[in-house]
């Protein structure tokens, strides 16, 4: 994505002056076209808008959003149909996973044993704790059973007069 188009966005949202950020009033959604790129949308309540505090929003585009073509504001509370339906439709679509172009190595480069073996460690770790959370679990099973015996013979000894209290 180039600085030349992120520039663009940001200079687009700063035009519209809205209050304080909230949550429920600012909606994004990336809509591929069946041809390649696609439209960012943003979707702000009115009532943002007629504010007329001195706040500016920004929205990030998400990196997997390839070649947006058109960058498309609504000021309105929901989204227009038509538009809902499309943001519903790109949704059920499964997701490209993004390009990554590196200079410094390829992926023939990488040792897939390596790899293997980082996603090996954490079993090894997880195997380990569960041994240990069993025995101790079974330690204190049998550290109950012995005090209940040791308290069983003690009341014994009392009854018959061999301890005296």
């Amino acid at each position: 994505m180039s600085s030349k188009f992120i520039a663009m966005v940001l200079s687009l949202l700063a035009l519209l002056m809205v209050g304080p950020p909230s949550a429920l009033g600012i909606e994004t959604a990336f809509v591929p076209a069946v041809d390649g790129g696609g439209d960012y949308l943003v979707r702000v309540e009115p009532d943002l808008v007629r504010n007329g505090a001195p706040y500016t929003f920004t929205s990030d585009v998400p990196a997997d959003s390839r070649d947006v073509r058109r960058v498309k504001i609504y000021v309105a509370d929901s989204w227009p149909p038509a538009v809902e339906r499309s943001v519903i439709e790109a949704s059920r679509r499964p997701r490209a996973a993004p390009v990554v172009a590196s200079s410094v190595s390829r992926i023939a480069d990488v040792d897939p044993s390596a790899a293997t073996a980082t996603a090996a460690k954490p079993w090894g770790l997880l195997t380990g704790s569960l041994i240990a959370l069993f025995l101790s679990l079974g330690a204190n099973a049998y550290l109950g059973m012995l005090l209940a015996a040791m308290r069983a013979r003690y009341l014994r000894d009392i009854q018959s007069g061999i301890v005296k209290v």
